[in-house]
């Protein structure tokens, strides 16, 4: 993966040896190296392998597990290739993190719904929009939609319900998550499209992703958002209703 920038990758929260949406992740990797490869890749290896690169932890890590081709010719990418995978890890970002101020970009990942190593384009965005005094970026795509941010999904509240962009993003796992919860404690929310000029319109938004489930964002370009920690909590709350499960 080093030599040719082919390969996809799931990240996660490990603690004590248990992530929550374990089961999320190893269906992503395997869905996604039938994409990326034409074979899935076995459950048990990739347990094994997270396993093996914790082993000593004693506090919460992040774990980032890569699946890449050892056999992988460019010269003959159509041809199905048995994936492998690696594990490292991480420290964590800090839970009391502040909320976030984004800046919007025209921009739309590769293959979307594939959590890919093609990171150059996102990373970039990011890097302009914090040379511009924003931590992080907001994608909008050709067609004036908001989509997601570099690493992470964003919801919205308008009102009190749960807005989520349903322009073409990664299905994170923080979001599958929080949406599975709200639906278990019959929690209203709405999938639509998002245009960039209903971003004044909501009152809050949230970000997203493995690591930190939900981080408020205070501003997009000029609009400020309530900081609505009742609203986050709820989120948070949606989001561990799916237990740990042991790696």
């Amino acid at each position: 993966m080093a030599l040719v920038n082919y390969g996809h990758f799931t990240s996660m929260r490990v603690d004590r040896g248990r992530v929550r949406g374990l089961a999320r992740h190893l269906e992503r990797l395997d869905r996604d190296a039938r994409v990326v490869f034409g074979l899935g890749i076995a459950e048990d290896l990739v347990r094994a392998e997270i396993r093996r690169a914790i082993e000593g932890s004693t506090q919460p890590v992040y774990a980032r597990a890569n699946v890449f081709g050892p056999k992988f010719d460019p010269r003959v990418p159509e041809a199905e290739v048995e994936p492998d995978v690696v594990v490292t890890i991480g420290d964590l970002p800090p839970d009391d993190a502040p909320p976030l101020r984004v800046r919007t970009a025209g921009y739309q990942r590769d293959l979307p719904q594939v959590k890919h190593v093609g990171t150059f384009g996102l990373f970039y965005q990011r890097r302009i929009a914090r040379k511009a005094g924003f931590d992080d970026a907001l994608f909008v795509n050709p067609d004036g939609q908001v989509c997601e941010g570099s690493t992470w999904n964003i919801c919205f509240l308008d009102g009190d319900k749960v807005v989520w962009p349903s322009a073409p993003v990664l299905p994170g796992i923080a979001m599958g998550l929080i949406q599975s919860g709200m639906n278990r404690s019959g929690l209203d929310y709405e999938v639509r499209p998002v245009a960039m000029s209903e971003l004044s319109g909501f009152r809050a938004a949230f970000a997203t992703n493995a690591l930190s489930p939900v981080r408020p964002i205070s501003v997009i370009d000029e609009v400020e958002y309530e900081v609505d920690e009742k609203a986050a909590a709820r989120l948070r709350r949606s989001h561990d209703l799916t237990p740990e499960e042991r790696v």
